[in-house]
């Protein structure tokens, strides 16, 4: 094995100044060059305004983007337009902005894999790999689940204060509209979207089957139904709203409660790796302490 280091040390020297060129060559280049008129637009005139800000990595990140994005296929884009819609788009993120953050890890970390396997490490040189899958994964599943939550928590209230003003003889557009202004966070910005839609003539069952779409609140989804079957069925609006904001009530405490009982394993866990080995130290060196013992000549 030691035969083959000097070659293998060699071999990754090279593959990372000949990666360094390519990726120079490409930083330089147009990205348009060699792709076909439907990938052109993904270069529309904001994004080459907004490449022009970027730093030189985030630029030579870019440049692989059309590339990676071609190669993830029309599902799995749509999959993950899907997911940075139900995140809310956290700093006007697109796609792309995400393909670029993911590229540019990978840059970071193939040097550091291409070192690990130089030494003939193969488990140092995977790790690396699946680093730039959790630094960007993770923080979008994140903001899902944080956004998620805000509106799981808002949303009964906003339906109790909304059929409120229903029963006061405001019609349901300007109702929505009124409330929506009571409300800031996801919540309100979605409904905004909603009545957005609605003026610029979509249908309702059009503009509220798009709120449950951009959203992974398990909330918006059962207000979307149970508010569609009551338009089509005629059913009263503010009684409607009423039952939907009890039925959310009542399944956002069962939800609470299961996270409790999932909390208290965590907490028992968390207090036993930090408080039983700082007591069990404490005892031991009490008794050492206590006995007088020789600990020089006990361990020579």
């Amino acid at each position: 094995m030691s035969a083959w280091m000097p070659f293998a040390a060699g071999a990754a020297v090279t593959a990372c100044f000949v990666l360094f060129l390519v990726g120079y060559r490409r930083m330089r280049s147009d990205a348009a060059d060699g792709l076909a008129v439907d990938d052109l637009v993904l270069l529309r005139a904001t994004q080459r305004e907004e490449a022009k800000g970027l730093r030189p990595l985030e630029k030579l990140a870019s440049r692989f983007v059309p590339s990676v994005r071609k190669a993830l296929g029309q599902k799995r884009v749509a999959d993950l337009q899907r997911r940075i819609n139900e995140a809310g788009r956290p700093n006007g993120m697109t796609v792309d902005s995400f393909l670029r953050r993911l590229v540019m890890w990978y840059i970071l970390a193939l040097p550091l894999c291409l070192i690990f396997l130089g030494q003939g490490n193969v488990v140092l040189a995977i790790g690396p790999l699946g680093v730039p899958l959790l630094m960007t994964f993770g923080g979008l599943t994140g903001a899902r689940r944080k956004r998620a939550d805000a509106i799981d928590n808002n949303l009964p209230d906003f339906l109790d204060i909304l059929a409120v003003t229903v029963k006061a003889g405001v019609a349901f557009r300007p109702a929505l509209a009124r409330v929506s202004d009571r409300f800031s966070g996801p919540l309100g910005d979605e409904i905004k979207v909603v009545l957005g839609q609605l003026q610029n003539g979509a249908s309702i069952r059009q503009a509220f089957t798009g709120l449950k779409e951009r959203n992974a609140a398990s909330s918006v989804t059962q207000f979307v139904a149970a508010f569609l079957q009551s338009e089509e069925l005629g059913a009263p609006l503010a009684e409607t709203l009423n039952t939907i904001a009890s039925d959310m009530r009542r399944e956002s405490a069962q939800r609470m409660r299961r996270k409790a009982a999932r909390a208290a394993p965590q907490i028992t866990l968390i207090t036993s790796l930090i408080l039983v080995p700082a007591v069990l130290i404490m005892v031991l060196v009490g008794i050492v302490i206590g006995s007088n013992a020789d600990l020089g000549g006990l361990l020579g």
